[in-house]
């Protein structure tokens, strides 16, 4: 009768065996991931960006721009680059943010014109930005102004495509998940079809016609939709019936195009929201901190601040909030108690730059 070595290894310790060896490989990988910095980015007056580390809260780079008073900004899918607007809203510059450092700007005006742009936002491939731009010609006697117009600017090589004219106002731009339809947010909501390069839906805010509907008036200039998919920004309105004056959000799903409007009472002076990443609250800002229940559609707390803030923004596990603007700091407030938990310095102040997070594992 044979008999089975002593040192063969049994069928269970072989399972052993290979499932420590299993949890050695995936562990580091696991842990890698989890350490992985939140990151945020933010312009400075007068040239620059400042990268926030978010699971510090300290700032972890400034990088120099080359143009003055950046205002959008928009980072790629993979993190690596960030698309800015400097010079009074005139031209682009691509970050590299492995590097930190501009890599090139774009000029896009045209010879014999000036523009400004307002609005910005890249495809989900990463290599096509659409940008609003209002351009005026410049004639030998008079300033002539041209239709407000989308283009498309090509990252790799700056080239420039109008898409077609749009109505005025328009101050924030966003892609569906598809790509198919940019959303243009200004006086009403334009839903754009690329492909046949026209506005094929109107959502009416301010110019509403219906007999009986009010006007919405919004400021949508902050775009910090990163954690939830909704763009969030507050409305000021007055009810048909009752003449009383309201305030309340206009909620614009990025990845569908779809808006809804949240009425929340008697106005409170407000620039900017953000919604947390399972959309149950959201979080309004100016010289107050608004924190709003959106499945009961209800003011929950009004936090005084020691200062006027802009734009928030919030981390991915929504416990943290951060406010910034109108001083060379970013507030930290834990969403728990609505109690400040941290002050981060900049060297300049961010003005009414755009706050936006950076994708997982940007500039590795």
């Amino acid at each position: 009768m044979s008999m089975m070595p002593a040192t063969a290894p049994s069928p269970l310790r072989g399972a052993v065996l290979f499932a420590l060896i299993f949890l050695a490989l995936c562990v580091p990988f696991a842990s890698a991931q989890s350490s992985s910095p939140e990151l945020y980015v933010i312009g400075l007056h007068p040239r620059g960006i400042a990268i926030l580390d978010g699971s510090r809260d300290e700032i972890l780079a400034e990088i120099p721009t080359r143009g003055r008073t950046v205002k959008e900004l928009e980072p790629s899918p993979d993190g690596k680059r960030l698309y800015v607007t400097s010079e009074a809203r005139t031209q682009i510059e691509v970050v590299n943010l492995q590097e930190r450092k501009v890599e090139k700007v774009f000029g896009i005006t045209p010879p014999g014109e000036r523009l400004i742009i307002f609005g910005m936002v890249l495809n989900h491939q990463g290599d096509r930005l659409y940008v609003h731009v209002k351009p005026v010609q410049q004639l030998a006697d008079e300033f002539k102004v041209l239709p407000p117009q989308i283009w498309t600017v090509d990252v790799n090589t700056g080239e420039t495509r109008k898409v077609l004219e749009v109505p005025h106002g328009i101050c924030l731009l966003a892609l569906t998940s598809d790509d198919r339809r940019l959303i243009a947010w200004g006086r009403d909501l334009y839903t754009i079809d690329l492909a046949q390069k026209r506005i094929v839906d109107t959502f009416p805010l301010m110019t509403s016609q219906q007999a009986g509907q009010s006007e919405y008036n919004t400021l949508p200039v902050w775009p910090s939709y990163e954690r939830s998919g909704i763009s969030s920004v507050p409305f000021y309105t007055t009810d048909p019936v009752t003449k009383k004056e309201l305030f309340g959000l206009a909620q614009l799903n990025v990845d569908t195009g779809k808006m809804e409007l949240v009425e929340l009472g008697a106005p409170v002076p407000l620039y900017s929201a953000v919604v947390s990443p399972d959309r149950k609250r959201a979080y309004v800002v100016m010289n107050v901190l608004v924190v709003v229940d959106l499945q009961q559609k209800r003011v929950l707390q009004i936090v005084d601040v020691n200062r006027t803030h802009y734009v928030l923004n919030i981390s991915k596990d929504g416990k943290k909030l951060y406010a910034a603007g109108a001083g060379r700091t970013i507030e930290v407030f834990d969403t728990a108690t609505m109690k400040r938990i941290k002050t981060v310095e900049l060297s300049g102040d961010p003005g009414v730059s755009s706050f936006r997070a950076l994708p997982a594992n940007a500039m590795q």
